[in-house]
């Protein structure tokens, strides 16, 4: 069965209440609850709260459309405010640059895509060989951002600058899990015991982004379904 989640629909309420209608801060409330801050907004613009979506949930899922159709030059705050019915002024004043826009439009992306591939996993039927459990970990990645349109965002070239602040430290994240895989597969004799896991690791990661990139726009997802589930194969066997 899938995760439940730990927080019932009164204590979401509850927090955005608190996060955006009391004297806390969204970052407050959500230390408080072990949770990233991008969470409550997302709970705040969802239906499981039964109210409209706060100024810096709203905006952030029109960052997320807009990039669908536009680069990020092209993208205004003010266009943004527009596109979801707030004041510029409104917009400035929860995210005073586009960078702090778009970080936290990334940001709620990939805590979306992590809780997704959270939640799979935990209904997943996991094989007992390091390598074929970095097979099904590449599957249950890929179908869960197949199935989560805002990630497009962690994949897609959008013509950002690098110092507009970028997606590479959830990638890394990515990385860092496969290397374990790896360096699991590498103990059980299932590959070169030579080989650098991190690079390793990290080719396979770009093999993927290309796949997911492909997704987005416009490949077919069964085909990019079975190209991830030959992405192992680049690793020497033993």
């Amino acid at each position: 069965m899938a995760r439940v989640s730990r927080f019932t629909l009164d204590d979401r309420k509850e927090a955005v209440a608190r996060a955006f209608g009391g004297s806390e801060s969204p970052a407050a409330v959500a230390s408080s609850l072990g949770i990233h801050t991008t969470t409550l907004y997302r709970w705040a613009g969802s239906s499981a709260t039964e109210e409209p979506g706060p100024a810096p949930a709203r905006l952030i899922e029109a960052t997320q459309e807009l990039l669908r159709h536009a680069d990020y030059a092209d993208i205004t705050i003010e266009s943004v405010a527009a596109r979801c019915g707030l004041a510029p002024r409104t917009a400035f004043h929860h995210f005073p640059s586009k960078r702090d826009l778009f970080q936290a439009a990334v940001d709620d992306a990939a805590t979306v895509l992590i809780e997704r591939i959270g939640e799979r996993s935990a209904d997943a039927g996991w094989p007992n060989t390091p390598l074929e459990q970095l097979q099904t970990f590449l599957r249950i990645a890929a179908e869960s951002i197949y199935e989560t349109p805002r990630t497009h965002v962690l994949f897609r070239n959008l013509g950002v600058p690098k110092s507009e602040g970028t997606a590479e430290h959830w990638h890394d994240s990515f990385v860092n899990a496969i290397v374990e895989l790896l360096r699991a597969a590498a103990e059980a004799g299932q590959i070169d015991r030579n080989t650098d896991l991190l690079a390793a690791a990290r080719l396979l990661t770009g093999a993927m982004r290309g796949i997911h990139t492909a997704v987005f726009d416009g490949a077919d997802t069964d085909t990019a379904l079975t190209l991830v589930g030959r992405v192992h194969l680049l690793i020497p066997p033993a």
